[in-house]
């Protein structure tokens, strides 16, 4: 009998790999999606990791065919809806006999961008699965665990509030914070700049986690230091720290070179207590929050895909 995971570890990360390579053509319609549902960059890359997350290790207990794309959208919409209920205590509004009246689809996207933030959370995700993503009125149904006729009734309901809503004025206010450049971080982006993982190192806590999101954890500074900062001081790819605050978070945007031009080719978020960092989060692999990121700088963006 096996004493450690170490050989089931090896054949998840087989079966893992085959599972991204399934739902990669999904990804960035399942990024727009969860940006456009919850309105910041940041929030949706957290709600597209938590989906592939359960999408994942749901899969050995379903015993039916299931569509990829309708799939991935139906965990999307069902753990954005639960984040609603428990972080805002509201009482979504609730399934009604009001007749659906079939009608043209509210189709202006730029419009539904900017005042979708005033609908309940169930008219947001109804309206967006409809008018944006153009699922079928089934799909949408067993998405949200409702019935057909509801989930119609509920997006008459959206579209009418936001013909409303287009013929008024709103004032969304652009999302503020941050502060000032910690100390702790201009070290880190020093001894970026100067590829030195050694000093890297020594600003992390000893327990420090290192997450590469989508594709792995490390656990300790030793561990940290030994593999994947040894990897980069010694990758021949011309890098560059700057520090930026982007959608009221501060981050570390690592830039590279593409035909002769600056251009994103990653995104670091450094979490600090007490004067050391303990945990790291590396977006290499998030490709539509990187190219998010790119048109908030009004960059090019080096290509790196999903999968390791």
């Amino acid at each position: 009998m096996m004493n450690n995971l170490e050989n089931v570890s090896t054949s998840m990360r087989d079966m893992k790999k085959r599972f991204d390579q399934l739902i990669e053509p999904h990804r960035p319609a399942l990024w727009q999606y969860c940006r456009m549902i919850t309105r910041s960059p940041w929030d949706a890359e957290d709600l597209v990791q938590e989906t592939l997350l359960k999408a994942y290790s749901a899969l050995p207990r379903i015993f039916q065919p299931v569509i990829p794309k309708s799939y991935l959208f139906r965990i999307a919409t069902n753990s954005w809806l639960n984040h609603q209920r428990k972080q805002q205590r509201i009482v979504l509004e609730e399934d009604t006999d009001e007749p659906y009246e079939d009608q043209d689809p509210f189709t202006i996207r730029e419009a539904i961008e900017k005042l979708v933030i005033y609908l309940s959370p169930k008219q947001r995700a109804v309206i967006l699965l409809f008018d944006v993503f153009q699922f079928q009125g089934s799909e949408v149904a067993a998405m949200m665990g409702s019935t057909e006729g509801s989930v119609k009734a509920l997006l008459h309901r959206a579209r009418r509030n936001l013909k409303q809503l287009s013929h008024e004025d709103h004032y969304i206010p652009e999302q503020k914070g941050g502060s000032a450049k910690d100390p702790v971080i201009e070290a880190y982006l020093d001894a970026f700049n100067r590829r030195d993982p050694d000093a890297i190192a020594a600003l992390l806590d000893d327990n420090a986690v290192n997450d590469i999101v989508h594709t792995s954890f490390e656990y300790g500074k030793d561990t940290i230091r030994n593999h994947s900062l040894e990897g980069w001081a010694n990758d021949p790819m011309p890098m560059k720290a700057v520090y930026q605050l982007l959608w009221g978070r501060p981050a570390v945007v690592v830039m590279t070179k593409k035909d002769g031009k600056d251009a994103v080719y990653s995104l670091i978020e450094l979490e600090l207590d007490a004067g050391v960092i303990v945990k790291k989060r590396t977006y290499y692999f998030c490709q539509d929050l990187l190219e998010a990121v790119g048109e908030e700088l009004h960059l090019p963006v080096h290509t790196n895909g999903y999968i390791y």
